[in-house]
């Protein structure tokens, strides 16, 4: 049997790709009206050398095409030009419009169409890094579903996740994508949620996680109570917080734009005395054109956006541009504790049995006893007997003791676990040896509970904070870059200077009150540092919202810090951080490389024109394309890893 296979197919299917996710740039009357007139140009090019061959096409007929493309492309940047003017900000399009409008008049058509279709050009460049660096945020909003499974009332609906309110109870199937943010209530799943958070593997989910709209649901099936809908989701704010980012201007494209209005009045002014002084109407056209100021200004903002959309490509949100300059300016790092370098999660790392007994009868007693308990210190007990296989039977009976410990009965035997002052305040004298590796556990920064079966001190039970994945790397990082870290926390001194021992921190600051933190960070400015801080709690919103960038952990971070920080690490990978520091330094260097280069051209382009050598036409050519080599060095900072 004869197969012919359609070698068409993935070629239609990338251009439908492109027309959507394009289709606002596509569409915009910037790239319309570029894209017209170089096709008139080129057009008049092509029946001027069909012509220049044959020897049979009318010149006339070419001037006129050329005319077409001058006025298509003219048009567009007088009216830019003219609406600059009328909001009060001169910009480069202005010069650009005498000098097209003077070369019209003076039957040079070629030359303005050339000249307008280049600025537009670059112009359309420009466009095009920010649409890519769009792009990605785009394709999240893309990630929800079509229809979602709600149950309402016992039944199953079919409904849009626009129709979806908080409180809506959600059906997620194996290959299906969630549609809000939320609580599973029932089931497990391996969600991927790298297009939220970044993280490259599947997260394994179960009842209480939290799930984002836009992740995928591989391998499961579990039931989610909405707690965020719409635009209020983690996709929706990633969506409104980067497009807010883009369009705010770093300080350094403040002086820029500054600097480009007294820029149009000294090309005008040098155009004219040119003029004056050579008598030659083209070669002060040549000066108007070759003087635009377009490439300068055009080198901020481009690596501003680029970097923007590596960080959101990447799982980090920067929520303005000016984030971007201060970042990259960081010499100081200060970081939380407790939810930022460690997980703020309790986890057994030793226990120490007496006398005859076994490690693994004494986790297993006090697991029994914790078994049903809510508390972080039980939930630790049991975590770390299923860890070890130990087997944990059902307490007969159970009394809290609120604050202190808890007593049972298992086994046939009595259960006394707590906190040393639960047994003084009991009456209970426990033993010398007993006191004593107590105290040296304390001094570690650890958490001690003392176990008693059938009142007998059988043992303790040390706990102490799990580290966050990627902390040692990410300070090792930062003090390699010759960036200074410091943890200021509320912690006590003993653990505060145990995380650090741990991270290679050499600065801490324990027990601070939320003032205090600002305090701190305060000095540091004070002693000219740029400082960054890095925190998640309700209490570190005003550190966060003093120091010259705020960092919050997206995903154990409280609201308050979230909102009041610039950046926001999505994943709690902390790891990000030096390649968000890292990011802003490329773009502050790549701006300056795009200044240098464009102030280099532009003074050699003067001086060719002041010498006759350029025309409009090479002075065009010349000041056009060396916009190219600015934007392509911005566009290098989306793919930075």
């Amino acid at each position: 049997m004869d197969v012919t296979h359609d070698s068409s197919g993935p070629l239609i299917a990338a251009s439908r790709s492109l027309l959507r996710d394009y289709r606002e740039f596509l569409l915009a009357p910037g790239t319309i009206f570029t894209l017209v007139s170089g096709i008139l140009l080129g057009v008049a090019v092509l029946y001027q050398a069909s012509g220049l061959v044959t020897g049979t096409a009318p010149e006339a007929y070419g001037d006129w095409i050329y005319l077409a493309a001058a006025l298509v492309g003219s048009s567009f940047i007088w009216y830019s030009a003219i609406q600059g003017i009328r909001e009060g900000d001169f910009t480069a399009d202005i010069p650009v419009s005498l000098a097209t409008a003077a070369a019209i008049a003076i039957g040079e058509y070629s030359a303005a169409a050339v000249v307008a279709v280049l600025l537009l050009f670059g112009g359309l460049l420009e466009d095009l890094v920010a649409t890519r660096a769009d792009r990605a945020l785009d394709a999240l909003a893309r990630l929800l579903p079509d229809r979602v499974t709600v149950r309402r009332n016992g039944e199953d609906l079919s409904l849009s996740p626009d129709d979806l309110v908080i409180g809506d109870l959600l059906i997620v199937r194996s290959g299906e994508r969630i549609a809000v943010d939320g609580e599973i209530l029932f089931g497990e799943a391996a969600v991927n949620q790298s297009a939220i958070t970044g993280e490259s593997v599947p997260v394994e989910k179960q009842k209480g996680d939290t799930v984002f709209a836009g992740t995928l649901n591989e391998n499961g099936a579990i039931e989610v109570r909405a707690t965020r809908v719409g635009t209020e989701t983690t996709l929706g704010q990633i969506r409104r917080l980067v497009a807010d980012a883009q369009e705010e201007k770093a300080p350094v494209e403040r002086v820029l734009d500054r600097y480009a209005k007294l820029y149009t009045p000294a090309a005008i002014i040098l155009g004219v005395g040119l003029w004056w002084w050579s008598g030659n109407v083209l070669q002060a056209i040549t000066m108007l054109i070759v003087f635009c100021p377009c490439v300068i200004v055009l080198a901020t903002p481009t690596a501003l956006v680029a970097s923007i959309g590596n960080a959101a490509l990447r799982g980090s949100l920067v929520k303005k541009g000016a984030a971007v300059e201060t970042l990259a300016q960081v010499d100081t790092v200060i970081f939380d504790k407790t939810g930022t370098l460690t997980l703020g999660e309790l986890q057994l790392v030793d226990a120490v049995p007496f006398d005859d007994v076994l490690k693994t009868s004494l986790i297993g007693y006090a697991a029994s006893a914790e078994k049903f308990s809510e508390h972080p210190v039980g939930r630790a007990v049991v975590r770390a007997a299923e860890e070890q296989e130990i087997g944990v039977m059902d307490p007969e009976s159970c009394e809290l003791l609120t604050g202190l410990g808890v007593k049972a009965r298992t086994g046939g035997h009595t259960v006394l676990l707590g906190r040393p002052k639960l047994f003084s305040r009991m009456g209970i004298t426990l033993p010398g040896t007993v006191l004593r590796e107590i105290d040296a556990r304390t001094r570690e920064g650890k958490s001690v509970i003392v176990v008693m079966i059938d009142d007998v001190v059988s043992g303790l039970l040390i706990f102490e904070d799990t580290l966050r994945e990627h902390a040692q790397e990410t300070v090792a990082a930062l003090n390699t870059a010759g960036i200074r870290t410091v943890i200021v926390t509320g912690d006590n001194r003993e653990t505060a200077a145990r995380i650090a021992e741990m991270t290679g921190i050499s600065e801490t600051h324990a027990e601070m009150m939320p003032e205090e933190k600002v305090g701190i960070v305060k000095r540091f400015q004070e002693a000219g540092h740029r400082v960054a801080f890095v925190g998640d709690g309700v209490n570190d919103g005003p550190a966060l919202a003093t120091a010259d960038v705020g960092v919050a952990m997206g995903n154990a971070g409280t609201d308050v810090a979230i909102e009041t920080a610039d950046v926001v690490l999505l994943s709690d990978d902390l790891l990000k951080l030096p390649h968000l520091i890292g990011t802003s330094q490329k773009a502050l260097r790549t701006i300056r490389q795009n200044l240098v280069f464009a102030v280099a051209v532009l003074l050699v382009a003067v001086c060719l024109t002041v010498f006759n050598i350029l025309t409009p036409v090479t002075g065009a050519l010349l000041h056009e394309l060396s916009s190219i080599p600015v934007i392509a060095n911005s566009a290098r900072l989306i793919g930075v890893k």
